[in-house]
Parts: structure tokens; sequence; C-alpha cells
């Protein structure tokens, strides 16, 4: 279907309450149209007498014609970023349309949205612009301008705000060439408010650090951030955790209590290792993403608008295909996926570069009056280990330096375990994943508690990860 789109020009498509027949909407119509219908924006939340007015002249005017009214919702008309978090979703539920965009009417942010979405989403679009009638030579009728230009390979909007969050989050995001591409799909994905995000990923690679990236990078940043560990709870604290209750619903329940959805509303909510929730919580979960409401507790269902990150360690197209996870809600949560891969996995100059950025950053956190130096031998060890637990683990090193040593790090001073040459070690993420566990839980003396926290896992994902490695427990020492 050829689609026209357009604003509505509260200023120039009106005149005393009216509409104007020499406004930029009705001359659309009057010399250029040829779509097969039209959708006019408003920026308004609904209702609005102008809106309805322009579209019942155009109807009544030319009744063989499509209108169709959309109301966008604009808070701000001047703010970009909001705009084009309502535009972008919009025009990919048309994306199977050829589409017409008529760039004139509206304000100037939401003419810059146009370039950008043309830009960036490579759909369909021709942006039409429209000269006056007494700028024209004949001065008799105004003139379509199609705005031609090559759609460009680079994704403008991700380029702009990838500036804008290294300037202004400080030391939080550390974007190693390696993962650089991932950032800028992130910041891209920020912009298409109504898409949800599935990010995937072993354990320490920086899940939530790229979760509240696209947070922080949305136009819900002003908003409320909220994150849970799905894997912390058992079905009814998560259930209640996640949605509320009402007084009464429960034992204990003694007074009415919002979940997260409810706190998350006009935010994000990021739902970490999802992959761990039980058949029960999937269902609930998916009928809260597709209704767009919560059901508290006891109470009556409630209608949210939260965006939803999730993220895992576990391959969930796996688990789907054996049954333990629901592919409907899968694809529910999957509409973008992005997978941080393990500090490994980036190489050796990414870790070189991670090492400094720690070195750096620990130096301020912890008060050190002076940055640590590796010597020769000690940054090749830190470079050649296989860090089973990705960044947080290199993090914590770093640390750790900094606690027993004030100006330099020779090998001698390194844990054992950085040392240990893999040569006759099997080199699979799980053998060292299970050797980790071991090594982190004879430190703790079998305190599985604490043995989850250095991890950085919930207790019930350590405990999991031990019966699936058949790690055996041990006593604790009291």
């Amino acid at each position: 279907m050829k689609t026209l789109i357009s604003w509505i020009a509260y200023t120039n498509d009106f005149d005393a309450g009216q509409v104007l027949e020499t406004g930029p909407t009705a001359n659309y119509h009057k010399y250029f149209y040829k779509s097969e219908r039209h959708i006019l924006l408003s920026a308004a939340s609904g209702d609005d007498t102008r809106s309805e007015l322009l579209v019942n002249y155009l109807r009544r005017t030319y009744p063989e014609r499509i209108i169709e009214l959309r109301y966008m919702g604009i808070q701000d008309p001047i703010d970009h970023r909001e705009i084009q978090g309502k535009v972008n979703p919009f025009l990919i539920e048309l994306r199977e349309d050829k589409l017409d965009i008529f760039v004139s009417p509206g304000s100037p942010a939401m003419q810059v949205v146009w370039y950008l979405s043309h830009l960036s989403l490579n759909l369909n679009t021709t942006l039409y612009q429209m000269r006056e009638a007494r700028h024209t030579s004949t001065k008799d009728k105004p003139e379509l301008i199609k705005i031609a230009f090559e759609k460009s390979s680079l994704p403008v909007t991700a380029m702009y705000h990838q500036e804008e969050i290294q300037k202004n989050t400080g030391d939080d995001y550390f974007i190693t060439p390696t993962i650089k591409k991932i950032y800028e799909n992130a910041a891209k994905v920020a912009q298409v408010d109504g898409v949800t995000v599935l990010i995937l990923g072993a354990s320490g690679t920086g899940k939530e650090n790229l979760a509240k990236y696209i947070h922080r990078n949305s136009i819900r940043n002003e908003q409320a951030y909220v994150t849970v560990n799905c894997s912390a709870f058992s079905d009814t604290l998560l259930e209640s955790r996640l949605f509320g209750y009402k007084k009464g619903a429960f034992t204990g329940a003694d007074k009415d209590t919002p979940g997260l959805f409810e706190l998350a509303d006009k935010g994000t909510i990021f739902l970490d290792e999802i992959g761990d929730i039980s058949p029960y919580m999937q269902q609930v979960l998916l009928r809260a993403l597709q209704e767009k409401e919560i059901m508290p507790l006891g109470g009556k269902a409630k209608k949210v608008n939260v965006r939803v990150i999730a993220a895992t360690n576990q391959n969930l197209q796996k688990r789907c295909e054996e049954g333990k996870f629901r592919w409907d809600l899968y694809y529910r949560l999957s509409v973008v996926e992005l997978d941080l891969p393990t500090l490994s996995e980036r190489g050796k100059a990414d870790i070189k570069g991670m090492i400094e950025h720690f070195l750096t950053q620990k130096k301020k956190e912890l008060h050190r009056p002076k940055k640590l130096q590796l010597e020769k031998e000690a940054l090749e060890i830190l470079l050649n280990y296989s860090y089973p637990g990705n960044v947080r683990q290199l993090e914590n090193i770093i640390s750790r330096l900094y606690v027993f040593n004030e100006e330099s790090v020779s090998a001698e001073v390194l844990p054992k375990r950085l040392k240990q040459a893999p040569a006759d070690q099997p080199m699979n993420m799980e053998h060292i994943e299970k050797e980790h566990i071991i090594r982190v839980l004879k430190h703790f003396k079998g305190n599985k508690r604490q043995t989850a926290l250095a991890i950085g896992w919930a207790i019930n994902t350590l405990v999991a990860k031990m019966e699936k490695y058949g790690v055996p427990s041990l006593q604790k020492s009291n």
C-alpha cells in the first residue's frame, strides 16, 4: 500500500479555529495527493478538537480517500528523542508500505526526526516538502519538492547518541573496539521505544551495563530504571515482587504494595536471568507483555507503560527446543537480541584496554594516591588468563591488586590461579566455569551464599550450576 504520512500543523492548518483551505495539509490534498491512504499524526494524546476537525474536513471534501488519525502523545514538541521514540515504532509497523512523508508540517524537531528515520530505518520512504505559491514562479499554486539524497549505511542516530552517552556518563561505560558495534546497535535500539530487548552473554560480560546504556539513551532516561534478578526468588515471591499485591492477599500482606512493573511505569524494567523462571512465571509474564497490564495479587488489572529489557546467560532457543521455555515468550522478549562476547573471546587488545580502564577507575574509587603500574611479566600473565568470570572477575582482580600493592605489581604477587598454564586442561567454557566454582567455593569454605555473591550470581544460579557440573557441596566451617 502507498501511504502518505504527515503531522498536523496546528499553526498553519487552521485559522481562527477553522480549517485553512490554503494550509499545507489541505493544499497537499488539493494538488498532489496520489496515495492510497493518508495517516495524519497528532501530537496530542487524544480527543483533540482541531485534529478531529481537520480529519473530518478531508473526509467530507474527498470522500473516496482513506484518512486516518493517529494520536502520538508528544509531551515536548521540540524534544527530538521523545518524538523519534514514538515515530520509529509507528514507521516500523508500516514497513510493508511504500511511505511518502510530507515533512513540511510540524515543529523543527519533528522535521529532523523524519530525516533521521529515513536515514536509519532502511524503510521504503520518500520525503517531500512544499513550496508555498507565493514563492513559486507562477504564484498561482504551490510546488511539491522531492528531497533527494542517498541513504547512509551509517546508523545516524546511533552515532549521535553514542557521542552523547560517552560524554555524559563518565566511567560507567568503557567501550572497547570489539564491543563498539554492539553499543552502537544498542544506541540505535534505544530510539525505538516499543521494542523489547534480550541481552545474551555469560555471567560477568556486562549485560546490566548494556541495559542501563539503552535506558539512559532512550526517551525514558529521566524515568525509573528498576532491575530484578529473576532467579533469586520463588514463584510466589517473584510474582508479588514484579506485580505487587493488595492488603490481605496472603499472610503477612499488611498493606497495598506496588510491584516493580508499577514502579517502572513510563520507565524501564531489567529482568536479569530470565532463562531461570518457571513455566508458571513464563505464562504470567507473557500475559503482562501481551496485554501491557499487570495483575497484583488479590487485586485488579492495571495498565502499565514499561519498556522491558531481559537478559540471560542461557541458550533460550535450546531451552525452547527442550520444552523448558515458551517459544511465544521467547519471541516476545527477543524482538532485538544483543549478544555480548566473553572477555577471552574479545582478545588481548580488549583485555589490555580493560586493565588500563580499571587501573584508572579503581584508583579513584579506592582513593589511592598513585595509579598502579604493572610490570611486564605481570601484564603478560593478566593478558593470557582465561577469565571465566569475565569482565566482573577482571574488575575484582584489579581491586584486589590495589588492596595489597601501593605503586607497582610484580608477577610474584599475582594470585596463583592466574599463573596456572591451561595447556593440559580442557579449554571449553564449561570446564573453566566448573573449576572457578570449585575454587571460590573452597575459598569460602563451602558457604554457597558468599560464593554466589563473589562470583556475581544469585544463589539459585550457583546451585543450578553445581548440579549441572556435579560439583559436591563442601562442609561449611564454623
